[in-house]
This record gives C-alpha cells, sequence and structure tokens, in this order.
C-alpha cells in the first residue's frame, strides 16, 4: 500500500469513527431528553402554577372572558398584564365590539380590556414559523386606511408612515418586539392606535369621550421579557402549536406531528417558567376550528396533565360563550370589509 493510499485510509478511519462517536452521542443526548422532557415538564407546570388561583380548560377562545367572570366572582383581580400564546392577535381595531354584543373569538381581548380597568398591557406571543414567515412579514407594516375603517384584525397593523415594509424582514419579532401604544373607549371595546401628533387622532379619537391607554407587544418566545414579581393572567390557545389554517392572515398553516405538539407543549412551559411568569389565572382554550381535528383528544389530555400536575379541578362547565360555527360569520357580523 502506497504512502498516499495509507494516509487516505487513516483519515477515513478517523473520520468514520468522528461520525460514529456523534452519532452515539446525539443519540444518548435525545434518548436522556425524551426520558428527562416529561419530568421538566411537571418541574415547569408546578413551579408556573405555585401561586394560581384559577385553571380552566375550555373549548373557544372568547370562553377567556367567562373565566374571566369566574374569576372575579372568586375575588380574584384581573391584573395589568395578559400574555397571549396565540397564532391570532384576537384584538379588533377600530370596532365598537361591546355595542354588537358579546365578543367573538376574533375580539374577545378588546372586550376584557374594556372591563377590566387594570389591564393595560398585551403580550401576544407568535409562533416562530409564523413570525419568520416571509408573506406574513409585510402584514406587520400595513396601514391600509380603506380597510381600518371598516375594523381589522389586529396583525401588527401600523398606522405609521415611518415604519417600512422591510422592518420585520431585518428584524423580525424573534429579534425584537413590536410595540404600539393605543386607545380603548371602554364602553364600546373600540380600540384604535395611538401616534403622538398624527392627523389621524382627529378622526380615531373622540375628543367628548374617555380613553384608557393600552399597550400591545408583539413578540415571539424569544422576545419576551422576564415578568418577575408581575401579576399576570394567561391565556394559550392551542392553535400556538399546529394550525389548521383556518381564518388566518395569508392561509398562515403549520400542521405539526403529535409528538411535535407535546414538545411545543414543554416549550412554552419551559418558556413561561423561564420568563418568571406566575399568573394568578390561567385559561387553556381548545379553538377546534383553527388546532387540527387529529389533535383535539391529545390537547385535551395535555390540558387535563396540566391541571392535574398543578393539584387544581377545571371548575367551569357552563359558559355563556361559544363559537359561531357558521362559515360566512364574520361577514353576516361585520358586513363585506373589503369594500
Amino acid at each position: 500500500m502506497s504512502i498516499k493510499n495509507n494516509k487516505f485510509s487513516k483519515i477515513f478511519i478517523i473520520f468514520t469513527l468522528f461520525l460514529l462517536i456523534s452519532a452515539g452521542i446525539t443519540f444518548v443526548v435525545y434518548f436522556i431528553n425524551l426520558k428527562t422532557a416529561p419530568k421538566k415538564f411537571e418541574t415547569a407546570i408546578k413551579n408556573i402554577t405555585a401561586n394560581t388561583k384559577l385553571i380552566d380548560a375550555n373549548t373557544d377562545h372568547n370562553q377567556a372572558l367567562d373565566v374571566s367572570e369566574y374569576a372575579k366572582k372568586q375575588g380574584l383581580e384581573i391584573p395589568e398584564i395578559l400574555i397571549n400564546f396565540d397564532t391570532h392577535s384576537d384584538i379588533y381595531l377600530n370596532y365598537p365590539v361591546i355595542e354588537h354584543g358579546e365578543a367573538g373569538v376574533e375580539n374577545w381581548i378588546n372586550e376584557l380590556i374594556a372591563k377590566n380597568p387594570k389591564l393595560n398591557e398585551i403580550y401576544w406571543v407568535m409562533p416562530f414559523e409564523e413570525a419568520n414567515n416571509s408573506s406574513l412579514q409585510t402584514l406587520f407594516s400595513e396601514h391600509n386606511l380603506k380597510s381600518v375603517k371598516n375594523g381589522i384584525p389586529l396583525y401588527g397593523n401600523c398606522l405609521d408612515e415611518k415604519l417600512d415594509y422591510f422592518t420585520f424582514v431585518f428584524k423580525p419579532l424573534y429579534i425584537k418586539e413590536f410595540r404600539q401604544n393605543f386607545l380603548i373607549e371602554p364602553k364600546s371595546g373600540q380600540l384604535n392606535e395611538y401616534i403622538e401628533n398624527s392627523l389621524l387622532n382627529d378622526i380615531f379619537f373622540d375628543k367628548s369621550k374617555t380613553y384608557k391607554k393600552v399597550k400591545i407587544i408583539t413578540c415571539t418566545k424569544q422576545t419576551l421579557p422576564d415578568f418577575k414579581n408581575r401579576k399576570v393572567f394567561l391565556s394559550i390557545d392551542a392553535d400556538y402549536v399546529s394550525n389548521s389554517g383556518f381564518d388566518t392572515a395569508e392561509d398562515f398553516k403549520i400542521v405539526k406531528t403529535p409528538e411535535q405538539v407535546t414538545k411545543n407543549f414543554y416549550s412554552i412551559f419551559n418558556t413561561i417558567d423561564k420568563k418568571n411568569i406566575r399568573p394568578e389565572v390561567i385559561s387553556l382554550s381548545l379553538s377546534p376550528q383553527y388546532l387540527p381535528q387529529e389533535h383535539h383528544k391529545h390537547v385535551q389530555q395535555i390540558f387535563n396533565y396540566i391541571i392535574k400536575t398543578a393539584g387544581m379541578k377545571d371548575p367551569i362547565s357552563i359558559y355563556k360563550r361559544k363559537y359561531d360555527t357558521d362559515p360566512d360569520y364574520l361577514k353576516k357580523k361585520y358586513g363585506n370589509t373589503e369594500n
């Protein structure tokens, strides 16, 4: 064998050994994580719920309003902060939500803000895949006044003309959170962005009415801040972990496997624990129209596990609110917003 071939053989053997060792280490790490993940999930749940007075697993996300009302009947005060893990903002702009009956799944947060005087800071925690979706990033600098006047979902929509379409391409939400200031009229739940010295303020806000200031921070798990010693209302929508794409901006769809759904819940609770979020009230929503059907039973089992691990019971069995299963309910309720 030539010196050249001998050298090649040694390199090949070393490379093969390196691959085998790397594969072995990867397998060991995977096996350890597989074994320890449930224990870490249990620990995170217990840490997070140490001060929790109420956990409720419900079907439709606007039933979080039933949870808040039940909490107040139990003597709990809805705090100044809402953290919402969700594919959707569940906030509507420029629409008098309460004047048209009870809020739906698309704008229940408007009613929550309006009916709870202390609540003035909303964190919408968006899935990483959604925040990193190039077709969605342009929506974060949307300022279509033609649409706003008819009422539109908050989707990072900004009326600030200085914000260009490339802002969230070069600084996506997992690198920098997006902060906005709003004013809400408590009697109607109508909410609009407030920008200093903007001519739009004279259009959106009636000087004869009283408004409440609201901060809305759109972020991801990576840019969610620390909440140590701060009181929080925590809401988790299951479509955060797997999304059917129904009624989502630009038809955003990301369907996970059951294993990935479980890992997503592990990750959510690990983040909540690390960010020192210790809510008094927790609402867990299935959102069956938005969560792929194959995950419904699995997610419900996870919800039950969370409540059981926290050493609590699900106290609410009857809800005033529900989702309208009519696929045309948005047009029926709000009219044609495209004109």
